[in-house]
């Protein structure tokens, strides 16, 4: 029996999921395939790999970066956009204040993960004790032991996640460290974005996982089990989407949202969905410390219809064409700027109406790395846009084309897609795949 979008909402409240097809979604043997992990499992993940990553990437990215102290600090509840990959689950948020202090000996040695104040983070880090109002005396007196050449801080004009140190913090910290060494002081703007946009092979497998479950909440908002045509609503579908998520124990970083496209218009945000309409979703969630952001479509079959119609179909052709396009040209090496340029450029020759606007993603849904246009920058975006693309890096490849559906009297129907893929060493992967189909939702 078909259940009405409120009793649908109560029914599928629990954190089991149901199967995924396998042609769909391949077997991934160590998450588990019906149900999310717990706190607890996620935790001992979480911690592992951070501790891998700070044996694994910082010491290169430091180097890279000419840097051979990093400095990070935050406040409680006015965390460094950094600090919440290199602090353990059971961190909700820093203590009273945090500094964070990486330190590369060279020579090959490892980097030195040290806290000062009195939380080691799970002991990711060597404590340096000191109590809260002698914080800044054990940053200088550190600073002197150690005499590095330059003392990297999180402060930059362009990149957001890497301008995580406050005003007040700054200038404390340039008082205790005193002349000398301030005049060491530079920002560490692309070792905080190179950090953030790195990921190991175990993260990315997990993410896998993570993507599978985003999708099966889509697939189960555009079906039958949550919309009933004529009396659902987008806003029905909207809101039983956040609240799924937040029956699964996982979190949000943006409200989602469900529009309707129509043959002759869009209809008002409270009409009932209706045989005919072509949905489409914004969607993302928050597990194991990772974001994904999606959009996908679907289409309300008429009755007597199998399937929609060609129009519709190829309008979701050409958008996964713009995909393929972005991809070929967003390479290791590339900025973002040329992937742009080059993939508008052949997506028009090749007689598409394409945008294009993908951005990084990770620990934050808008996350560190070259972005390929934004909404409102088709002809590139300044200064960001002009970093090049790295292997080991997540992508949200977003877009959109307009296309005439003859089927519609030539209308211009918006076909936009978002998915998340990695780019490797052997080049671009799908984390889980990509929407090549519509979900079609049946009449009553």
């Amino acid at each position: 029996m078909r259940l009405p979008i409120r009793t649908a909402a109560i029914a599928l409240a629990v954190v089991s999921l149901p199967p995924t097809p396998a042609a769909q979604t391949p077997a991934r043997a160590a998450y588990p395939v019906d149900r999310v992990l717990t706190h607890r499992e996620q935790s001992t993940l979480v911690r592992g790999w951070i501790a891998d990553r700070f044996d694994a990437v910082l010491p290169a990215l430091m180097r890279r970066a000419g840097i051979d102290m990093w400095v990070v600090v935050s406040r409680e509840y006015n965390d460094d956009p950094v600090f919440r990959s290199m602090a353990p689950l059971t961190t909700f948020s820093s203590r009273r204040r945090t500094i964070l202090v990486f330190v590369d000996p060279g020579a090959g040695k490892p980097v030195e993960r040290l806290s000062i104040g009195r939380f080691d983070y799970e002991k990711l880090f060597t404590l340096v004790p000191t109590p809260n109002d002698g914080q800044w005396d054990g940053l200088r007196k550190l600073v002197e032991q150690r005499n590095p050449k330059v003392i990297g801080v999180n402060t930059s004009d362009a990149w957001n996640h890497a301008d995580g140190l406050t005003a007040n913090e700054r200038d404390a910290l340039l008082r205790a460290i005193g002349p000398v060494f301030a005049k060491r002081v530079k920002s560490a703007e692309m070792l905080a974005v190179g950090w953030l946009e790195t990921k190991i092979a175990a993260e990315t497998e997990a993410y896998r996982h993570v993507m599978t479950i985003a999708h099966r909440v889509i697939r189960d908002a555009f079906s039958n089990r949550v919309v009933t045509p004529g009396i659902t609503t987008t806003e029905d579908v909207v809101w039983w989407m956040r609240q799924r998520v937040a029956e699964m124990g996982l979190g949000s970083w943006f409200h989602p949202s469900v529009t309707v496209q129509r043959q002759g218009g869009a209809p008002a945000a409270t009409a009932p969905i209706q045989p005919g309409d072509l949905l489409h979703t914004d969607f993302g969630l928050v597990y194991l410390g990772f974001s994904t952001d999606t959009q996908h479509h679907a289409y309300v079959l008429k009755p007597g219809e199998t399937d929609a119609p060609p129009g519709i179909r190829a309008g979701l052709a050409a958008a996964n064409k713009l995909q393929d396009l972005t991809m070929a040209h967003a390479k290791a090496g590339v900025t973002g700027n040329a992937a742009l340029k080059g993939a508008l450029d052949q997506a028009r020759a090749e007689g598409l109406t394409p945008s294009i606007y993908c951005h990084p993603i990770g620990y934050h849904g808008h996350g560190a790395g070259p972005p390929i246009g934004m909404t409102d920058y088709q002809t590139g975006v300044p200064v960001r846009g002009d970093y090049i693309f790295r292997p080991d890096t997540w992508h949200s490849i977003e877009l959109n084309v307009m296309h005439a559906v003859p089927e519609w009297g030539g209308q211009s129907v918006r076909f936009a897609l978002e998915e998340d893929a990695a780019l490797l060493d052997k080049g671009w992967d799908w984390i889980d795949g990509r929407q090549t189909r519509l979900y079609l939702i049946r009449d009553k």
